[in-house]
């Protein structure tokens, strides 16, 4: 199983997404320290993103890493990835989650294409904290991850229902 990371800007659902995965349903708090799973995944502060005095804490998070998980929240039109994050390891495969897709302003769409523009290929997820029907994908793509062989899909993987 490949490490994973959970990373994106406050507020997109990284920690709800996190323990979504896990099976907690109960309310996400707000992230104050890196989090780690029981399978040794990682859950980041958004404020990794935010402030640029702790993008050295970020990216000290990621050598040990195989799997960068980025989270944008649907309703957020702007791109929050530190420039240059995505060239410094090289060999980490890099996914894309939308979440929030539930919600009365998302932009799922416009988001798609903020993501593919700033270097993420598909897949790309979208999911909801409402359904938990829309993570089928995302967790069958996370299983599959123990054998990258089984890697495929050059798709968006929309589970809105």
């Amino acid at each position: 199983m490949r490490r994973a990371i959970f990373v994106g800007a406050v507020g997109a659902g990284k920690t709800t997404l996190f323990n979504r995965l896990q099976g907690d349903d109960s309310q996400a708090r707000k992230t104050q320290a890196v989090e780690f799973n029981d399978l040794g995944d990682i859950d980041t502060p958004g404020e990794y993103f935010s402030h640029p005095r702790l993008y050295h804490a970020l990216i000290s998070t990621l050598v040990d890493c195989e799997l960068l998980i980025y989270v944008h929240a649907a309703n957020d039109p702007h791109c929050r990835i530190p420039s240059g994050l995505l060239d410094i390891y090289p060999h980490m495969k890099r996914i894309a989650v939308i979440t929030k897709a539930d919600v009365a302003d998302a932009d799922v769409e416009n988001v798609y294409t903020l993501l593919a523009e700033n270097g993420f290929r598909p897949p790309i997820f979208v999911v909801n904290s409402v359904d938990a029907g829309s993570l089928t994908a995302f967790k069958a793509f996370l299983a599959a991850q123990s054998n990258p062989r089984e890697e495929n899909s050059d798709e968006k993987t929309d589970n809105r229902q």
